[in-house]
């Protein structure tokens, strides 16, 4: 591990950003000394571009910019999902209080006061390069997880690319809806790995033509919490549980493996039943063939009337599909 990190550093690029052509050249020879790949801007917009076409493993970003100012580049970089992660050291002549809680607020990792000294630099460069290596290791493992939930998809010759439709209708329904950050995460997650509890089932079970047998039925029951248990250890997908473990509740606590009834079924949970629910009706399965959308929503309104799902959603997950199609 020592080693993998030591040739993680040694292989680096790390992104220069400030308006002072002085300070940036200064930073530049300190960086290369060492070994570490260098990229400059001199200004805000050049650094965004830089990080939207080969996002960089550290950034040192001046605060005191024209246009962009530091504070700036750092929200927008931590705001993006595939670039939040880097890791962002503001380098500020600045010595208010306010100055250093501004610059946390706005998502940076570091910082360091202007005149910087050159071992400080490193070594803070090192420690947080080494915190992003093993955050990627995470990352690792949750890309494991994400491989398996495809690997199960496979095992039945009807559900290609069911992952991917009930998450995109999942999260278009989350959109309509407007929900918050945290259960379009649930949902963003949580549709790729819901069914991930099923790597336990023998493949001539989910491939069964038929009517499973009570005991059968039984045994798929217990997918949710098995795939609570394989994921519940990773906190990248946290917000996916709930997603993961309750995708087959039924508001009149009829569903499993819970028995959870109304609100008590996160609003997350809900929506994926519902998707869930209707592409496993508008497939080919083993053991029915594909329904027309409408004879599917029948099927759903029948079973709102039952007290199973939110009313309100299917009407609104009703409305996109009529539209999409």
């Amino acid at each position: 591990m020592l080693n993998d990190l030591k040739d993680q550093n040694r292989n680096s690029r790390i992104l220069v950003v400030d308006d002072v052509k002085q300070n940036r050249e200064l930073l530049e020879a300190h960086l290369i000394s060492e070994g570490y790949q260098v990229v400059l801007a001199k200004n805000g917009h050049d650094a965004l571009e830089m990080v939207k076409t080969n996002a960089p493993d550290l950034i040192l970003l001046d605060i005191q910019m024209p246009d962009i100012n530091g504070y700036q580049v750092c929200e927008k970089v931590k705001a993006r999902e595939n670039t939040r992660l880097i890791p962002i050291v503001m380098i500020t002549a600045l010595r208010e209080m306010e100055d250093k809680i501004r610059a946390i607020e706005a998502g940076a990792d570091d910082f360091i006061s202007k005149p910087f000294n050159k071992l400080e630099v490193l070594a803070r460069i090192r420690s947080l390069l080494k915190v992003k290596y093993l955050n990627e290791q995470l990352d690792t493992a949750e890309n494991v997880i994400f491989a398996l939930a495809r690997a199960i998809e496979a095992k039945d010759k009807y559900t290609e690319g069911h992952i991917e439709r009930v998450s995109r209708y999942a999260m278009a329904l989350a959109g309509i809806l407007e929900l918050s950050d945290t259960d379009r995460e649930a949902i963003r997650k949580g549709g790729p790995l819901h069914d991930i509890g099923k790597i336990t089932l023998d493949e001539s079970l989910i491939n069964k033509p038929g009517k499973l047998t009570l005991e059968e039925y039984e045994t798929v029951k217990e997918h949710p919490l098995v795939g609570y248990k394989i994921c519940h250890s990773l906190k990248s997908v946290r917000y996916a549980l709930p997603v993961i473990r309750w995708h087959h509740e039924k508001l009149d606590g009829s569903g499993y493996p819970d028995g959870l009834k109304g609100d008590e079924v996160p609003i997350a949970a809900r929506i994926m039943a519902i998707v869930d629910v209707y592409d496993a009706l508008t497939t080919k399965r083993s053991y029915k063939e594909a329904y027309p959308p409408g004879k599917a929503f029948d099927i759903l309104d029948a079973e709102v009337a039952k007290g199973w799902w939110d009313g309100e959603l299917v009407e609104k997950f009703k409305k996109f599909i009529l539209k999409e199609a």
